[in-house]
């Protein structure tokens, strides 16, 4: 009696295993339902596909399942390919019982594949049932035009520095069936906006690949190319211009200091004198001297403010090279109902919209006095104007020697320079 009672708890047992396995067998998958499209193409069971070495196969597997099924992986693979591996899988997923479900995969064709048959297997597949598989015919045809980027050598190497010259050698591939004539070979910076080309015959021998070297082709790279990478793209144009292949590199620009674009300008300014007596009714000098230490021409607009007095400049727009000065007078003229005492003048330097330096002026508004003779006979008014004149003199000279300092530097910076 007792067992009896085993043998029907080891089938009951035995009943419910095989319900648990067969929830999940890939068994429920109906393959011959299956539909396969190849680059959109549908492909049927028992037809051979023909395609070119090279080419990308975009598959489309749609699954059937009479009953629900987990765990499913879908793989992709081509055998008898020397030296390469061509496959691809799906990640995991499940199926509902009387549901569809599409998979994608995609397998590249090498470009040095016998001119045969291979078999492009599809598998289904979970842990622990055997796979379903189903096999489909791929007749291997050479490309009738087929030219690649094969290899891109650089130099100095993928480091350059801005205002010099990147080499660019250029090894090209024909795995077609054609000769290629006059393949236009493009090498570009698209952010630099620099580019060379040069055109190149490819040969073939018998559907044998060959290769062709293109001549140099040179790349200036500006001299204010801010330090960065940067994106080389080469482009092998044949087949009459009609197809295109591209590959990307990319290459290091460090940056030329000498040369470089700086968005920031260094200014300069010596100012005298700062604070004056000044009479009513009559008009103080002052001098601005300004140095263009930056790396670009800049030009620079003065705008004067005074609520008490008139100010004139006899320039309010100056231009100035790198390294190079120029002195501005301002001439401040009290108005009528100026009051005595202290007053303030201010004058703006600008750099287009940006305002970079403020000069504050401070006039004393003193009442007239008795000219004062001096031992040579001349006035203390003639002695303060010919002490500013001296004073704008040395600002010049300060200027002057600046330029020059800023000059011989450039001409032993370029004299190192190849």
């Amino acid at each position: 009696m007792r067992k009896l009672v085993g043998l029907v708890t080891l089938f009951v047992i035995s009943l419910l295993t095989l319900s648990m396995v067969s929830a999940l067998n890939v068994t429920n998958i109906d393959m011959s339902k299956t539909s396969v499209k190849v680059n959109g193409d549908e492909v049927n069971n028992g037809q051979v596909l023909a395609v070119e070495e090279g080419q990308d196969l975009n598959i489309r597997v749609g699954l059937i399942a009479t009953a629900g099924a987990s765990d499913i992986e879908v793989d992709a693979k081509i055998s008898g390919a020397e030296g390469e591996s061509i496959s691809d899988s799906t990640d995991l997923f499940d199926i509902a019982a009387g549901t569809t479900k599409y998979v994608n995969l995609k397998v590249t064709l090498p470009l040095k594949l016998d001119l045969d048959t291979y078999t492009l297997r599809l598998r289904v597949l979970n842990k622990n049932t055997p796979a379903l598989e189903l096999n489909l015919p791929l007749a291997i045809e050479p490309s009738r035009h087929g030219v690649d980027v094969a290899d891109v050598s650089f130099s100095p190497g993928n480091t350059v520095k801005a205002g010099r010259s990147l080499l660019t050698t250029v090894l090209l591939r024909n795995y077609g069936d054609r000769d290629e004539d006059n393949v236009k070979v493009t090498v570009s910076i698209p952010s630099l906006g620099v580019s060379a080309t040069e055109f190149a015959d490819v040969a073939v021998d018998n559907h044998n690949i060959d290769y062709k070297a293109v001549p140099e082709m040179f790349l200036p790279i500006p001299a204010n190319a801010a330090e960065g990478d940067y994106q080389v793209e080469v482009t092998a144009k044949y087949d009459d211009l009609q197809e295109t292949s591209t590959k990307t590199f990319t290459v290091h620009v460090t940056a030329d200091e000498r040369f470089q674009t700086s968005t920031a300008t260094t200014l300069v300014l010596a100012v005298g004198p700062e604070t004056q007596n000044v009479e009513a009714g009559k008009a103080a000098t002052y001098a601005i001297a300004l140095t263009n230490q930056g790396q670009q021409s800049k030009a620079f607009v003065l705008e004067a403010v005074a609520d008490w007095a008139t100010v004139t400049m006899t320039d309010s727009l100056v231009v100035l090279e790198p390294g190079r000065n120029a002195v501005t007078y301002v001439t401040v003229t009290p108005s009528a109902s100026a009051t005595l005492g202290e007053h303030v003048a201010s004058v703006k330097i600008k750099s287009g919209s940006e305002v970079l330096q403020t000069v504050t002026f401070r006039g004393n508004i003193v009442n007239a006095q008795p000219v004062v003779a001096t031992s040579n006979g001349l006035s203390l008014r003639n002695g303060l104007e010919i002490a500013l004149v001296v004073l704008v003199v040395l600002l010049v000279i300060i200027g002057l020697i600046i330029g020059f300092s800023r000059l011989q530097k450039d001409d032993e910076d370029s004299k190192t320079y190849y």
